[in-house]
């Protein structure tokens, strides 16, 4: 392709979803950051037990590659999921909403 055909293809009148795929990808960040949110707090209380991904795999009854999704930060997780994490790992996993608040209300506020 030639520079000028390269030129061309950018600047056409074409619909690219360019639009709506950075807005897609805005979407996602919220819940993106709450997947790694989630994921930290499996792999910090993972490491408080002593437990490998393959034994949380083998309590939630799932595979160890469904672990692995979940300890990626990537993967959106189910309430089913979730709740299951929460029981046998004992943290606050759908409680992430307040916590921010929390902390936010505990922040001292400054002027100047």
């Amino acid at each position: 392709m030639t520079n000028k055909e390269k030129f061309l293809k950018l600047v056409s009148e074409d619909d690219t979803m360019t639009l709506k795929e950075v807005e897609q990808r805005i979407k996602n960040r919220a819940m993106l950051r709450e997947s790694q949110k989630i994921a930290l707090k499996v792999l910090m209380k993972l490491d408080r037990l002593g437990w490998t991904q393959k034994d949380l795999a083998a309590k939630m009854e799932v595979s160890p590659q469904q672990i692995t999704k979940i300890v990626s930060g990537k993967e959106n997780l189910t309430i089913e999921t979730q709740i299951k994490l929460q029981t046998i790992l004992d943290v606050p996993i759908l409680a992430s909403y307040y916590e921010n608040k929390t902390s936010e209300i505990a922040q001292p506020i400054v002027t100047v």
